[in-house]
């Protein structure tokens, strides 16, 4: 038992090593994306988090992301004066926005992102289906308890949106 105790701790901190590495390398892919379009690495992150969860109120962004919504509103005016974003009248109270992302460019993303969907694409296909359910499975995971939400300042729970 001891052994398989150690084994399964040295391939947690492999794991853990690999995760960190691919989380540098798709910083590095967003940056040079970035630079493609005028925009910084983070503002990527924002734009994809509105893409796939918006409308988004730049309160409810803030919360998810941690970023200080003075900071925040700086990464919105970029993304809307490049065109990826706008701010839209909130339906249910007219005095607040939410953010949409503008589906027209859409495809200009992808195009930007072809390659690396091309590979994980040749990736996933040389994996079993039972391989590709616990990858799956293993990042649809909530982060642990003990895993604090980022500190973003606001006095609601960061635990809705990112957990």
């Amino acid at each position: 038992m001891t052994t398989e105790r150690a084994s399964n701790s040295a391939l947690t901190r492999e794991i853990q090593t690999l995760l960190r590495d691919l989380i540098a390398r798709l910083h590095q892919l967003n940056d040079a994306v970035g630079s493609r379009i005028d925009l910084k690495a983070g503002d990527i992150e924002i734009l994809d988090l509105v893409a796939r969860h918006g409308p988004l109120s730049p309160s409810e962004v803030s919360v998810s992301t941690g970023i200080h919504p003075a900071t925040l509103t700086g990464v919105i005016d970029r993304l809307e004066r490049a065109g990826w974003v706008d701010r839209v009248p909130d339906p249910e109270d007219r005095r607040r926005v939410r953010l949409e992302a503008r589906r027209e460019r859409g495809a200009e993303m992808v195009r930007l992102y072809a390659p690396m969907n091309r590979s994980l694409t040749e990736i996933c296909a040389a994996l079993r289906p039972d391989q590709l359910e616990v990858i799956r499975d293993s990042y649809a995971m909530p982060p642990p308890a003990s895993m604090p939400p980022p500190d973003c300042g606001a006095p609601t729970d960061c635990r809705k949106l990112v957990g």
